[in-house]
């Protein structure tokens, strides 16, 4: 209950019912609104604003299919030592854990982000890279992964490896060919 919590606790403490709010947003599907400061703008195209602030919409089917099997590639402890940290200054630990998986975070936070069909633009993505801190990243990680309820996603992805001869890029793929052999009429 307290991971969100963690999340906005950067740019200000939260009291309860600053969090119940959250968590009725959560659950009437409002995005959160995290505040987030672009002082190197030098990748943005003359025309574009970034605004002050980075929204995150509840996930789409899509979203949650496309962010599926990047979340799978983070070990579980690994994934559990990236979520509810209690201090808000990541340690060295935490940023050998962010450093590990640097670019499979980065995708989950641009697919999180952007969570629309296609791919955000490169220029927004450069963007966020040139602006994010570890502890940016840490947060709108946490983000995206509090939109998907990542609980209970990820107990369902370690429980079909535990189960499962096949990994999960056998069983996608098996479910792909099996689709491409439907008669479409």
């Amino acid at each position: 209950m307290t991971s969100f919590c963690y999340i906005l606790q950067q740019k200000s403490c939260m009291s309860l019912n600053d969090f119940l709010h959250l968590e009725a947003d959560a659950i009437t599907e409002s995005p959160v609104i995290i505040p987030f400061s672009y002082d190197n703008i030098t990748p943005v195209p003359e025309g574009e604003e970034l605004g002050n602030t980075i929204t995150i919409a509840p996930m789409t089917v899509e979203t949650w299919f496309r962010l599926k099997p990047l979340i799978a590639e983070i070990s579980p402890e690994d994934y559990n030592n990236l979520l509810h940290r209690p201090n808000t200054i990541p340690d060295m630990e935490l940023i050998n854990l962010l450093d590990k998986y640097d670019s499979i975070l980065m995708q989950i936070i641009f697919i999180g982000i952007h969570n629309k069909p296609g791919e955000m633009s490169d220029w927004r993505k450069q963007a966020l890279i040139s602006n994010c801190s570890w502890q940016d990243i840490h947060i709108l990680l946490n983000a995206v992964l509090f939109r998907i309820g990542h609980q209970s996603f990820y107990k369902s992805i370690t429980t079909l490896r535990n189960v499962s001869p096949w990994s999960e890029a056998e069983i996608i793929a098996a479910q792909k060919n099996l689709e491409s052999w439907k008669i479409v009429q």
